[in-house]
């Protein structure tokens, strides 16, 4: 006797079958993942014949990823800002992106090592989107998810598909993860340890994903209660236990450094500090960023992935801090959008359980509760002194790209599932038609997004003084024989590009780095920790600072962004009017350079000022003390 579930459960497979005989061949499904790849590829390309190569926050990421298999193995991700409002040092869990990129960090230096290692990690996970897509929902599901892939990858521009910065780097595995959560919850458990696998990667990169994946959780977990009738699943057990023992193997570092590093365990600082700080970003502002995102153009296309949450400081008030971010829709609004996007996904649920379509329904489920999730998970989110920044709500845009994702699939069957009176030659030409224009689709957006473009997003948004930091690189050649170094990180500004970079080098040339702030300790491990005897100390200063340094440490490089000829000429046009100054005025030669540099006096023509003011503003210099003072120039 045939029961009702099982008979969906046929319906549904002569479905996919009907699906399965019109979709296009394996080599071509192949082909337009390879052309989604296109761009990634072609960073990589231009990365390498432009000697480019990680700067601020990304460099400091990847000496992490340099350490790996060495005494100075890390067992924790990054120390995360989240550290600034519970006031207690904290990492991100795990290591596991470290891992994934140090076989290319030991084989090539540090520029094709990051542009390779993480280009192949966005590969692999557009890889998973492009084949579980397939085998979620077969060909109608692959072609829609291939299209998003494209477009969030045309949306961070070329040079972020190519970022270690967590924020831009996890983007394709969360998207990635979301698709995975769609088959689990239909009843796929053999997707179960890929899932294990792309969570430990999210939740040890940053610590960010853990409220958000909460509700992927219930999503997944409260459809298959509701589908439990439905959903055969003989071989549970052993997708459990392999599951099981993946994640035993991934968090086992994150367990030793917890019951066997140094001082209070990482784990405990998180867990303890779950509750968030003193100060949250709040359901309104959550419900305005959402709904932002989801309802309002351009979504999550190329100019809103850097210009729909704007970064914000905290602003203190009579009636305490407040945070205003500029640019969002007003509650209200956002709010009806939101909703709006709810009740089309309910409505095109029902219409997918209607028509026995049982994964569609599971998606349209999974997108709800993380649609919804988001707002709740976002209201949690602490903000520090540095205040909210985009790159603190990042995973949003792949989430809300998921969502339309979802909606687009579900609307088109609930579509096609309405016409039932064309024949079966009109079917196959509207399904031409659609694959056609889905094509054409991917294929442009992947080639506009071949040429450079570097948002100003993340550590990339500082890629103009990549030259400046190019020029110091061999002079730190002159540290080799005065390590361990000490890098004096005292005088450093807020979100400066330059001294992870140098630090970066340091390493890459064998010289042994050590500091003493616990942030950066935090950040670079214990091992680097300064106990008092290293020979040498160094420390940075940029602009004004740089030019007009007194003390008694010694030079040890300088750079800026003007070519030879004109620094050679700003010199000495400097060296005439400090001159001229110090005779007309009575000053002495230091106080009128001093004068020049800080523009307290003017003498000079406009177009003099201008090469005068880039070679003053874009200086950067190192300086040491110790025995190596001997050994440089005068």
């Amino acid at each position: 006797m045939t029961t009702a579930a099982d008979a969906g459960l046929d319906e549904q497979t002569d479905r996919e079958s009907v699906t399965a005989a019109r979709e296009p061949s394996r080599k071509v499904r192949v082909a337009l993942t390879a052309i989604v790849i296109v761009p990634f590829v072609t960073a990589v390309v231009r990365a390498v014949r432009n000697d480019w190569f990680p700067i601020g926050d990304n460099a400091l990421l990847f000496i992490r990823t340099r350490d790996v298999w060495t005494d100075d193995h890390p067992f924790l991700g990054s120390w995360t800002s989240a550290s600034l409002s519970v006031g207690e040092h904290m990492n991100n869990p795990g290591a596991m992106y470290d891992w994934l990129v140090a076989p290319f960090a030991h084989l090539f230096p540090p520029g094709p090592a990051a542009a390779l290692g993480v280009a192949a990690i966005n590969i692999a996970m557009v890889c998973v989107i492009s084949a579980v897509s397939h085998r979620v929902g077969g060909w109608s599901f692959q072609r829609w998810a291939l299209l998003a892939t494209a477009l969030m990858a045309w949306s961070m521009g070329s040079e972020l598909l190519i970022d270690i910065f967590q924020a831009n780097a996890l983007i394709f595995s969360f998207s990635a993860l979301l698709i995975v959560a769609i088959g689990i919850a239909s009843g796929d458990d053999g997707l179960l340890p890929l899932a294990a696998v792309i969570s430990t990667l999210l939740l040890q990169t940053h610590i960010s994903y853990a409220y958000i994946f909460v509700f992927i959780v219930v999503g997944v977990v409260g459809v298959r209660v509701w589908l439990r009738r439905e959903i055969e699943s003989p071989h549970w057990r052993r997708s459990a236990i392999v599951t099981t023992a993946v994640l035993v193997v991934l968090w086992a570092p994150s367990f030793w450094e917890q019951f066997f590093g140094p001082g209070k365990g990482n784990m405990s600082r998180l867990l303890g500090n779950s509750s968030g700080g003193d100060f949250s970003l709040g359901l309104s502002d959550a419900t305005r960023i959402i709904g932002s995102l989801g309802v309002r153009p351009p979504f999550w296309g190329r100019s809103g992935f850097t210009t729909t949450v704007e970064g914000t400081r905290i602003t203190e008030t009579p009636d305490g801090p407040s945070l205003e971010i500029a640019g969002l829709l007003p509650l209200g609004v956002a709010s009806l959008g939101i909703a709006a996007l709810a009740i089309v996904l309910v409505a095109l649920t029902i219409v997918a359980r209607r028509a026995r379509r049982r994964t569609q329904a599971a998606g349209g489920v999974v997108a709800l509760v993380v649609l919804l999730g988001s707002i709740l998970a976002l209201s949690r989110l602490t903000i520090g002194s540095v205040g909210l920044s985009p790159h603190h709500v990042r995973w949003a845009w792949p989430l809300l790209a998921f969502v339309h994702l979802v909606i687009v699939w579900l609307g088109i069957a609930a579509w096609r599932g309405h016409r039932s009176s064309e024949t079966v030659r009109m079917r196959q030409v509207i399904e031409r038609t659609i694959d056609a224009a889905v094509f054409v689709l991917i294929g442009l957006v992947s080639l506009l997004n071949v040429p450079f473009l570097a948002q100003p997003s993340g550590p990339t948004a500082d890629h103009i003084f990549m030259p400046t930091m190019s020029r110091i690189e061999p002079q730190l050649e002159q540290l080799d024989g005065f390590d361990p170094v000490l890098y004096d990180v005292s005088t450093l500004r807020v979100f400066e590009p330059y001294s992870s970079t140098m630090m970066m080098w340091l390493q890459e040339q064998g010289i042994e780095l050590r500091v003493d702030d616990e942030v950066m300790i935090r950040q670079l491990g214990e091992a680097r920790r300064a106990d008092g005897s290293e020979p040498t100390r160094m420390f940075q200063l940029e602009g004004v600072a740089a030019q007009t340094y007194d003390g008694t440490a010694c030079l040890l490089a300088e750079a800026n962004l003007l070519t030879p000829d004109d620094d050679a000429f700003v010199r000495e046009l400097l060296s005439s009017a400090t001159a001229g100054l110090a005779e007309s005025t009575q000053m002495s030669p230091d106080d009128a350079f001093d004068a020049l540099v800080r523009r307290e006096v003017s003498v000079f023509e406009s177009h003099e000022q201008e090469l005068i003011d880039t070679w003053i503003d874009t200086t950067f210099a190192l300086f040491v003390e110790g025995d190596i003072c001997r050994s440089l120039p005068a």
